[in-house]
């Protein structure tokens, strides 16, 4: 507390010391004024000059309002920043920093002199802020106003090192040329270190501007010039602050291209050093155009590229953007690279043969290529051929050159055989003969991509796909003209979209096609069930359960598969045409039961079938019941598990549903044991939806009008009017009402057997499902919720009856 007390009164005493010294002088610092003249003027009449200034720049630019309640406010007039404390003044500081910074684009016109003039009078700017105002002012450092501010800026010792040469100008009144900074910016690295960081810090802070960038750009590089050699530890120096360049956006990531250009021309960089730069720069251009002339220049000026080659990843970078190929290609139109094109190619026919981001990259070139260098490809090509062996990536660029460039391919194979020995003569020939029959989804051309049928439907890019599968519709259906597609073709293209596409517009063709023609039913069950997690919109749901119908499952492996897959969303899109025919033909088609042929045909008559649809229901119900021992055993309760397997409830209160209709099916052909098997697994699934529900969705009107059994079908056509929650949860309770109304008819016991021991399997399986429940239900700990009344109602009324009397 004393020395704080003691630091304020020695400030103070400073403060009177320079007041009296101004005064006596009759001399005040100023950036409008005369010395003599401004100690003339008040502090209101520098208040009302910097105010002025501030509506003039705020016209200019939106962002200066918030300086008008800060550093322009009235309230701010009579402070004092030596007797304000170290956290006001570090708040006070940013404030002028963000406002300097602002200014800069602004400094050589009239409004930013008379704010400046308020902020030097007021917050004396030039002795606390001077590293700051000098950051800002600095690209303007051979102008006069410049000069002007550079007399009125008082240097801290600590800053005497740095900036002593500016005192050297401001004694001799000379402007700062480019050539006497630049000269101390090769003496003295730390002002260089400082010019780039308030570049850098401007940038991040948002008040970047052209005159910043071009500032950045030529005194970087006129700084690598002026080095009389660049060594390592130039490179170490300079390439960081490259690095942070091309991280920034817009003009200012063009400016570390011109400087990166400059310094690649100084220096050869190392493989690791080259392939980092190459990346940094095809990371995230801001100008395509401009980023493919940097790396070309790099590249043309490191001998690392051609003795080592371009990486994976800076292949990868580039694909990336899709409009490379065609910029680069257009550049070699205007310019030489050559000795961009070698390496590069190289790389591609490389790397293509097991990256596929590689092979689309290289098969975008093919149609581009200037002529000129179509032998280099073919030449790289072939000899990635005869070195690594046939690869499925490379022979479908081969056979695309063989379509567009047939003459060059040849010559590159002649060229490749001479000299060459047996087995690579072997290769050669194989590849000279390869004929387009056995290949014919790799040679097949695609006049709307420029490139081949197989490349495009496994391309990068959304829009090529697209225009691939329709092609392939038209050829699988018919109407491919000419062309054609072996079953096995057919079959890889198909398969690779089911496993690989994200694009719905795609997966909507694909799944036009008749798959089951080209692609087994054991893989396509396999594909379209992982299908349906993959996509979002119903339509595709819809379309994928109609194909996973459609599919010929000639085994009851296959057939419990599909409807593993179909029934947890079958009553969420039973409503739609693809599904309703799918299930009638596939009930038609197979050996299912008399009653399910007759479900399913009421249904597909349906005038107006909801989204919740009792006959879509009780044709599934049909289905599971008449397997039921393919889904569930009577112990282990596996299609209970399987109901419960979906994180949705209303796909899992859909299966409950159909789990009714199967208890349904097998109460009327009275087979007790497995009916209470699945009266058991619905229950359970019921019950848990419920849970997942909470009580303010099962309420006690959803309870009550879902008690009766008898309102099943009612029930569930009249769904359609609730909401999602409020049906999952009619479904729900109705669920356990309705099952538990079948169970007597199955199990039918003499007065008295609940309390006795009971004859048979089932009967018993049946009593321990009903006493379990009722008792789990009445000795349930807390408050009797609307559920557990119609779960003891249910009981006493449907099971229990006249024995509990």
């Amino acid at each position: 507390m004393t020395s704080s007390l003691a630091g304020q009164l020695f400030r103070m005493r400073n403060i009177d010391r320079v007041i009296t010294s101004e005064r006596s002088q009759k001399i005040r610092a100023s950036f409008l004024f005369d010395g003599r003249q401004a100690a003339d003027i008040d502090m209101q009449t520098i208040f009302d000059i910097g105010c002025d200034g501030l509506g003039e720049l705020r016209k200019m630019n939106r962002k200066f309002d918030s300086f008008a309640s800060t550093l322009f406010s009235p309230a701010i007039k009579d402070l004092d920043r030596v007797l304000q404390t170290r956290e006001e003044n570090e708040r006070l500081d940013e404030s002028i920093r963000s406002f300097l910074f602002l200014m800069a684009p602004y400094f050589l016109t009239k409004p930013a002199g008379k704010a400046l003039e308020w902020l030097v009078r007021r917050f004396r700017i030039q002795e606390f802020n001077a590293r700051d105002l000098l950051a800002a002012i600095l690209p303007y450092h051979e102008t006069k106003a410049f000069l002007t501010m550079l007399t009125i800026i008082t240097f801290e010792t600590r800053d005497m090192e740095l900036f002593g040469f500016l005192v050297t100008q401001r004694k001799a009144r000379r402007l700062l040329d480019r050539g006497t900074l630049m000269a101390q910016c090769v003496r003295d690295r730390a002002l260089m270190t400082f010019v780039c960081s308030s570049v850098f810090r401007a940038c991040q802070m948002g008040f970047e501007y052209a005159g910043l960038h071009a500032f950045y750009a030529m005194i970087f590089s006129q700084y690598i010039t002026s080095l009389a050699s660049v060594g390592g530890a130039d490179v170490q120096f300079v390439l960081p602050f490259v690095l942070d360049g091309l991280q920034l956006d817009g003009d200012a990531q063009i400016a570390a291209y011109m400087v990166l250009g400059t310094l690649a021309t100084r220096v050869t960089l190392s493989a690791d050093a080259l392939d980092k730069t190459l990346c940094a720069v095809a990371q995230r251009p801001a100008d395509l155009r401009a980023m493919t002339m940097c790396v070309v220049q790099l590249v043309q000026t490191q001998e690392a590229a051609l003795t080592v080659g371009l990486s994976l990843r800076f292949v990868r970078a580039l694909h990336a953007h899709a409009e490379f190929p065609r910029v680069l290609c257009a550049l070699a139109g205007d310019y030489d690279v050559s000795l961009f094109m070698t390496p590069l190619l190289a790389a591609l026919a490389h790397h293509a043969f097991d990256d596929t981001e590689a092979l689309h990259l290289l098969s975008a070139f093919v149609p581009l290529l200037p002529g000129a260098h179509i032998p280099v490809l073919c030449t790289q090509l072939v000899r990635e051929y005869v070195t690594r062996g046939d690869s499925g990536n490379l022979t479908a660029v081969l056979d695309l050159l063989q379509l567009r460039h047939s003459q060059q391919l040849e010559d590159a194979i002649g060229a490749c055989a001479v000299d060459a020995n047996e087995s690579t003569h072997r290769l050669l020939y194989q590849l000279k003969i390869r004929g387009s029959q056995d290949n014919a989804s790799r040679v097949l051309p695609l006049q709307e991509t420029s490139t081949t049928l197989y490349l495009s439907i496994g391309h990068a890019d959304a829009g090529m796909r697209l225009v691939a599968a329709n092609a392939l519709r038209d050829i699988v259906t018919g109407k491919g003209g000419e062309y054609s597609l072996s079953t096995e073709d057919a079959c890889d293209l198909i398969v690779g979209r089911l496993e690989h596409e994200d694009d719905e517009q795609v997966l909507d063709i694909v799944l036009g096609l008749p798959l089951s023609k080209y692609v087994p039913a054991v893989k396509l069950i396999v594909l379209l069930a992982q299908l349906i997690g993959r996509v979002s919109k119903e339509q595709l749901t819809d379309k994928i359960i109609a194909r996973l119908l459609d599919t010929d499952a000639s085994t009851e492996e296959l057939q419990t598969q599909i409807a593993g897959a179909v029934f947890p969303f079958v009553l969420q899109f039973a409503g739609t045409q693809d599904v309703t025919k799918a299930l009638a033909t596939r009930v038609k088609e197979s050996a299912a039961s008399a009653g399910w042929l007759a479900a399913i045909g009421k249904y597909a008559n349906a005038s107006s079938p909801g989204k919740y649809n009792k006959q879509a229901a009780a044709a599934l119900g049909s289905a599971l019941a008449s397997q039921w021992e393919k889904l569930s055993n009577t112990k282990t309760g596996a299609w209970a598990a399987q109901l419960q397997r979906s994180a949705s409830v209303p796909a899992r209160t859909a299966a409950v549903a159909v789990g009714v209709q199967a208890v349904v099916k097998l109460a009327a052909g009275k087979n007790t044991a497995r009916c209470v098997s699945a009266a058991k697994s619905v229950i359970d699934a019921a019950l848990d939806i419920v849970s997942s529900l909470g009580s303010a969705h099962v309420s006690d009107d959803v309870a009550q009008t879902t008690a009766d059994s008898a309102q099943w079908d009612q029930l569930l056509s009249g769904l359609a009017q609730d909401s999602r929650d409020i049906a999952c949860a009619r479904v729900a309770v109705g669920s356990i009402s309705a099952v538990l109304g079948l169970l007597p008819a199955v199990a039918t016991l003499q007065p008295g057997q609940w309390f006795t021991a009971v004859q048979g399997d089932a009967e018993l399986a049946y009593c321990d499902l009903v006493r379990t429940m009722f008792v789990s239900t009445v000795a349930r700990s807390g408050e009797t919720s609307s559920v557990d009344g119609v779960l003891t109602g249910r009981l006493l009324h449907e099971c229990v009856g006249s024995d509990w009397a």
